[in-house]
This record gives C-alpha cells, structure tokens and sequence, in this order.
C-alpha cells in the first residue's frame, strides 16, 4: 500500500530567537579527557545574552562537566571558552562573573535568609544601605520577604532553593549556572519552583545555563535545549522543535519517548514494515521513522486513512494520571509504546490482541 503524506519540516541546529542578539558565552572545540577517556568532544557553542538554555542527557553524557568548565571548576584539555570579548581560560571561579546554584542550595546554616543573600555581595564590597536594599529587593523578587530573619534549617525545601537563586543573582552576574537545581526536591515542589524560576528568568532577564536529566524540566524551562550524549550534542534547537522533529534516534527516544523504527528511502517513498508512503523530501538510502506514544490511534481504522498498522500482544498497562500507556509486543519489530486518554473505549487487558494506527502525518522521518 502506498500513501501520500504532506512533507513535515526538517530540524534546524539553532533557533531564530537564540540567534538573535549579542552573544554571551562564545565556546569552540572544546574538550576534555580524563585520562583515556574523552568526557568532551570538540564542544561548539553560542549562548545569547538573556538566554535560557538547558544541557540536557543521561548520565555520563558530558552535560555536568562542560558546566564545570564554565564556572572554572575544572579545566578544558583544549578549545576556547569566551565570556563577551573575556577570555575564561586562565580566570578563577571567583573571577569570572558567573552565578552558581546547586543542587544541595550550599547555604550556610548559621546564617539568616538575609546574612546569606548578603553573602557574595559582601565580599564584592557592597556595604550600607546600598547591600541592604539589594537583599530585600532579591527577596521579594523569589517571594521570601517575610522570612529575612529566618534560619535555612526553618525553610521548606522549596524556600531555601528560593534563597540560593536570590544568592546568586544578587550581584547581577553575567551568566547564572544551575546544576540539577531541582534534583532534590518532590514532584509538586519541583513544578511549583519550575514556575518560580521561569517567573524571575522573565523579571531579571539573566542568561542561565541550566542542567538537567529531567526532559519536562526542560520542556517547561528552555529557550533551546541542547540534548547531550557521549560528549557531544545530539540535538541543539527549541524545546518544541526537538520535541516535534527530532534530528536523529537518540533525541528521539531520549527527549519524546518516541518509538524509532528502521526504513528505507526509495524515489520519495518511505518503506517500512511491510508498508510505505510518499515523503518527497526525504533523501534516498537508509532513514529512521520516530513514532511518539500519543500519536497512536488504538483499534480499527479505516482502510482509507494513510498510515501505518500493527498488531500486537499487549504486555503491560501503566496508568499515568489522565493517561493510560500501553506496552505493545509486535511480530518481527519489538515492542511499541501507546498512550490513550483515559476513558477512550474499554480498556484492553494483557494479552488481548491490540490494532495500533499511526496517521502518516505524524510519522516522522529522520538519520538513521
């Protein structure tokens, strides 16, 4: 069978909002080995002024180091680092004008919300009543001033990450650097600080670079993401261009959850599993199809519709609170991941046969 599907448009490294404005931090060629092992490899990069930008990937991809070598933590084995016509390499941490906010909040305990807000500006020379009105001013900005007098251990969890956000944009550096910031917190606290960080992002207008392994996080967060894995970038564009074309395999499955499956480019036509369907702009030789869970239709289909049909064994259901995900183990593919909302139809039970239909339109073809 072959159908006809309007062409979906290709992935761009870059975004037009990303690309406009002067740049921040200007990295090229930059790597950095560890004995015999290359943690990064050949790392390009241009950050704007005022951007968000994530550093997204599993464990092990190279994201938490290259933010070291940002802040000064470690040192890169070669390439070029620039903060504005600054040259980083030989400058200290304390040196370079950047804010840090970790994962433990690093908040002295001894010390009041206020004394620790004060703490960097402190030793930046501001006194009197210059420092003071900074500190509430940054205060209220994260919502906490009402708790100056407070001790951190007297502080949710939440608050106290408030307190080292306001800590470190005090004194209004040139880029603020995040480091899993919300690693430590529960779900409902994490979306409650994703909607405070977002809030004082969009009053200061700080260039943040922010890492994390949480793919909603960076969803919600990000100008651009860039999508880390094995010392490299994977993906570098919007969070909804990542999301909706994703350049190759790894991005995905790792940033959409998307099922991949093998194909071959042939005159325009996309041969897949014993079906295909006309992709003009598609390149001949080999491709990859990415499939994500919610564009399945579960059940019979008309005939007429283009797509792509499969039947399966279903293995296992998770409920995922207004969605159920379906574990579907197909002959000769493996096993594809639905979703459906909950309450479309009678719910199928683990082992029942299961139709799966995907409309060609939401196939989406990438490198294999």
């Amino acid at each position: 069978m072959t159908v006809s599907v309007q062409p979906q448009p290709r992935s761009r490294i870059g975004s037009k909002a990303a690309a406009e404005g002067p740049s921040a931090l200007h990295i090229q060629g930059l790597t950095k080995t560890f004995g015999d092992v290359e943690v990064l490899r050949s790392i390009d990069l241009e950050v704007r002024s005022g951007e968000f930008l994530t550093l997204l990937g599993p464990s092990g991809s190279g994201k938490t180091t290259l933010l070291r070598i940002i802040a000064g933590f470690e040192s890169a084995t070669s390439g070029k680092l620039m903060l504005g016509d600054t040259d980083l390499g030989s400058l200290p941490p304390s040196e370079r004008k950047l804010g840090m906010v970790f994962q433990n909040y690093a908040l002295f305990p001894h010390m009041s919300v206020a004394q620790n807000v004060a703490y960097g500006l402190r030793l930046r020379k501001w006194r009197g009543s210059k420092l003071d009105s900074r500190v509430r001013e940054m205060l209220e900005i994260v919502g906490l001033g009402q708790h100056a007098d407070r001790k951190p251990t007297q502080l949710s969890g939440g608050q106290q990450q408030r307190v080292a956000l306001a800590r470190a944009l005090a004194y209004e550096p040139e880029i603020l650097l995040m480091d899993e910031p919300l690693g430590a917190l529960d779900r409902s606290l994490r979306l409650q600080m994703e909607e405070e960080i977002k809030r004082v992002h969009r009053q200061i207008g700080t260039t943040v670079i922010y890492v994390t392994h949480d793919q909603e996080e960076a969803l919600v967060l990000s100008d651009r993401v860039a999508i880390m894995n094995e010392g490299r970038f994977a993906g570098l564009d919007t969070p909804m261009s990542l999301y909706h074309r994703p350049p190759n395999s790894f991005v995905a499955r790792f940033f959409s959850d998307s099922n991949v499956l093998t194909a071959q480019v042939m005159d325009g036509v996309i041969h897949a599993v014993g079906q295909s369907f006309d992709y003009p702009p598609a390149p001949d030789g080999e491709a990859a199809l990415a499939i994500r869970p919610g564009s399945f239709v579960i059940g019979a289909a008309p005939e007429a519709l283009p797509g792509l049909r499969f039947d399966g064994e279903l293995e296992e259901h998770h409920l995922l609170g207004e969605h159920e995900q379906l574990q579907v183990r197909v002959p000769e593919i493996g096993r594809l991941v639905a979703r459906r909302n909950i309450g479309d139809g009678a719910a199928p039970e683990v082992g029942d046969t299961v139709r799966l239909f995907v409309p060609a339109a939401a196939v989406h073809v990438m490198s294999s």
